[in-house]
């Protein structure tokens, strides 16, 4: 269980809240101290049989209706309660699905919270006491004068305290409440409340987008805002600290062009930190995913992960001729043991078990040493065209339960690279998971709707650095019928379904534009590739000539498993960096300036 989702015992003893005198309201406005509403009635809330997923929230009980001058002298609010859960958990890594909130209400009588363009208006109080049937006594958070809670209130509104419950077999019990009113000896005349509709318009402008590309070119998968999002809380996070997120395609051998793209932008910035201390969420699907893995979950430098890189490589994908390439009549070409053996070393070496699990749960986001979170994507073998990529997280989501929460880290990276037609899927619990380069080789989509999920949609963001592995060429399918032709006729699909640079085309503006402040350029993709334009070459045999014409294309860059392409690959590289020398730097100064924010 995560930290940041277990209660805080309360640091006031329940006998000193008690003794507290009454918030009660009348034509004499309250002197400056400190009072109490006090709820001595047990409570048990959790959700009807019959919603499987969905949230249960009932008001336990709440304030008296405020008046103007009450509101303009509240220096801050804080909920104190005892309570404990259903007192089991059959894997205390799903979660903990049980909480208090705080909503304004329009009036005492109003049963629905609050809403303010779209956004509901209430806000996580404290999680509850976890598995355990005995009750404690807990404190939740303090919203301070300048918080949303206080700045939204207006004359008539009552706060109510809500129990939350989520998912089958959970509940909230709760029992001797206190809302607690820090009253000042003087009316503030506070900030206006926040502006939602501002931010809000720019996340549906992305997601239309979003929705109307995907579309157009039969994606199977498309990311999408969570309803979560749309409540108070999710915006308090304004004033914090930009981000800077990594997101990084799928490719096979090619990931090594992808840190050598990495390291060049950190040589232009004379960053002497490694990426696990520079970016807050790294994102990655197929060899992009191992990538994160290494440099987030285990936190390798980027020469460590370069040479762990090569050395992986080299085992997984060795030498083979081009007719037993051809000839190949089994879907999976490559022993997935040597990968699993491979990856399962390197694990053991910087995490002292090979068997350690994806969840990190040192996790500190007070700590700039290790408060950087990873994600990989796979696809579900039987759920291919009817569901998203499967999320496997170093860290929880609040939003969303973990589908496999024990995963290791060895099997993460074995689920978000077992491409079809080169390693059998991974099978965990009795599901199969693939390569999740399949829904998406290019996940800053899916990135961009997890940081709004982790992050909450108001939190700025000054870097969004996007690298793929060499732009694709042109490609069709090769003869399906011919069976002995199995693997080139596979990797044709592969190569059509994993096409990242549409979502580069998407993003390179809404990003700069939204996301969610137009703060300047934030969005930086590297991406190799020769450009070759149109021409005409004659084809046909004796008698039988013609002429064909070939569109404007990109030399092609490799296939996953083309270890002799990476050489003039590597060359392309170093000739990109070169040509490029005004991205780099802007991409540099972005990164630069975030780490100075963060250390300095």
């Amino acid at each position: 269980m995560a930290s940041l989702q277990l209660p805080r015992a309360g640091r006031i003893p329940r006998p000193q809240i008690d003794a507290l005198p009454p918030f009660k309201l009348s034509s004499v406005p309250l002197k400056d101290g400190t009072y109490r509403v006090k709820h001595s009635q047990s409570r048990k809330s959790e959700p009807r049989p019959e919603d499987v997923t969905s949230i249960n929230a009932e008001i336990w009980f709440r304030s008296p209706a405020l008046d103007e001058v009450t509101i303009r002298k509240i220096d801050s609010i804080q909920l104190f309660a005892e309570s404990h859960d259903q007192g089991f958990c059959n894997n205390e890594d799903l979660g903990n699905w049980t909480w208090f909130e705080l909503g304004i209400y329009e009036n005492e009588e109003e049963e629905t919270p609050r809403s303010k363009d779209g956004i509901e208006l209430i806000w996580r109080s404290h999680y509850n006491n976890f598995k355990s049937d005995e009750y404690k006594w807990c404190e939740g958070n303090l919203f301070e004068e300048t918080h949303d809670l206080v700045r939204n209130l207006e004359p008539g509104n009552c706060i109510g305290v809500r129990l939350i419950s989520r998912f089958q077999a959970w509940a909230i019990y709760a029992r001797n409440g206190y809302l607690v009113f820090k009253i000042g000896d003087e009316t503030l005349d506070r900030k206006p409340p926040p502006r939602y509709e501002d931010i809000i318009s720019g996340l549906d402008a992305v997601q239309e987008a979003i929705s109307d590309v995907n579309a157009q070119n039969n994606a199977v998968f498309m990311p999408t805002i969570s309803g979560g999002l749309y409540r108070g809380d999710a915006f308090g996070t304004s004033e914090e600290r930009p981000l800077r997120v990594l997101s990084l395609d799928g490719g096979g051998v090619r990931g090594l062009v992808t840190l050598r793209l990495l390291k060049a932008v950190f040589e232009k910035a004379c960053i002497t930190q490694h990426p696990y201390q520079v970016f807050d969420m790294i994102g990655g699907t197929s060899t992009g995913g191992l990538i994160a893995i290494m440099l987030g979950r285990l936190k390798m430098s980027l020469d460590e992960c370069i040479a762990a890189y090569l050395k992986v490589m080299g085992k997984i994908f060795p030498q083979t001729s081009k007719f037993e390439k051809c000839t190949k009549l089994s879907g999976d070409f490559y022993d997935e043991k040597t990968l699993e053996d491979a990856i399962k070393e390197i694990v053991g070496q910087k995490l002292g078990d090979p068997e350690a699990q994806l969840l990190d749960k040192d996790l500190d986001e007070k700590n700039p040493d290790n408060d950087c979170k990873i994600f990989v994507m796979a696809v579900r073998a039987d759920k291919v065209n009817n569901r998203g990529p499967v999320f496997l997280r170093s860290y929880p989501n609040q939003v969303n339960m973990p589908e496999f929460p024990d995963i290791k880290v060895w099997e993460a990276a074995r689920a978000t690279s077992a491409a079809p037609a080169y390693f059998k899927p991974l099978s965990i619990g009795g599901v199969e998971l693939l390569d999740g380069g399949l829904g998406a080789n290019n996940p800053l989509g899916w990135l961009w709707t997890e940081m709004l999920s982790v992050f909450g949609p108001a939190r700025p963001t000054s870097t969004f650095l996007t690298i793929g592995t060499g732009m694709p060429s042109n490609v069709g399918v090769k003869d399906p019928g011919n069976i002995f032709n199995i693997k080139a006729t596979l990797d044709s699909f592969v190569s059509i379904a994993t096409n990242t640079e549409l979502t580069h085309i998407l993003f390179r503006t809404l990003v700069n534009a939204f996301a969610p402040h137009a703060r300047g350029k934030k969005y930086f993709r590297l991406n190799v590739g020769k450009y070759i334009g149109d021409w005409e070459e004659t084809e046909g045999h004796l008698w039988w000539r013609e002429t064909v014409h070939h569109y404007d294309d990109w030399a092609k860059v490799g296939k996953l498993d083309d270890v002799e392409a990476l050489k003039p690959l590597m060359v392309l590289a170093e000739q990109y960096i070169k040509d490029n020398e005004t991205l780099f730097g802007e991409c540099a100064t972005s990164l630069k300036e975030a780490v100075k924010m963060k250390y300095y």
